[in-house]
């Protein structure tokens, strides 16, 4: 009798226990319900970094402006005319961000490159360096480029020298202190 007694009480606390789970399932599934949510992301911002205008300075002695031209958003050319050393010729660019991201120039960010003539035909640069910001929407800055007939030149350079190229690049990226 006592066999029967715990089999019985073990039937019902199974049973209670199916009853607790039934009710537990019967509750989740009244009170479950699946959420859906949509997002949508646009971006607007335009990224517009591009030298706006190269213009010859006064000249240096007998130094001339040949061309100085922007020929593309990135690339400008300039040539010039120099007869005597001394001779030189400042030249301003102008660098305009048109896009809504404020730019700087890159750390190592300016790249200088004088071709392999440059023993008579000397260039540098002033007025933009390495962290250099330009605002968004219409701003500017402005750098020079000096084109220089070296003055300690002392007899008319051969043939190979009598031209050079500079090869200028600035690695403009997003100004995030901004």
């Amino acid at each position: 009798m006592k066999e029967r007694h715990e089999a019985r009480n073990k039937n019902i606390l199974i049973g209670a226990l199916l009853a607790v789970i039934l009710i537990m399932g019967v509750g989740y599934a009244a009170f479950a319900q699946q959420l859906t949510i949509n997002g949508n992301a646009k971006i607007t911002s335009t990224w517009d970094v591009h030298i706006k205008s190269i213009t010859p300075g006064e000249p240096v002695g007998t130094a001339s402006n040949v061309l100085a031209e922007v020929d593309s958003a990135t690339q400008a050319t300039f040539q010039t005319d120099l007869k005597s050393p001394g001779d030189s010729l400042t030249y301003t660019v102008v660098v305009e961000n048109s896009g809504t991201l404020p730019a700087m120039v890159n750390t190592d960010g300016i790249t200088f490159t004088e071709g392999p003539n440059n023993q008579a035909i000397k260039y540098s640069y002033a007025g933009i360096s390495d962290g250099t910001k330009v605002a968004a929407n219409g701003g500017t800055t402005s750098f020079t480029v000096t084109v220089t007939y070296d003055s300690s030149i002392t007899s008319q350079p051969d043939a190979a020298q009598l031209s050079n190229t500079l090869t200028m690049t600035l690695n403009f990226v997003q100004d995030k202190t901004a």
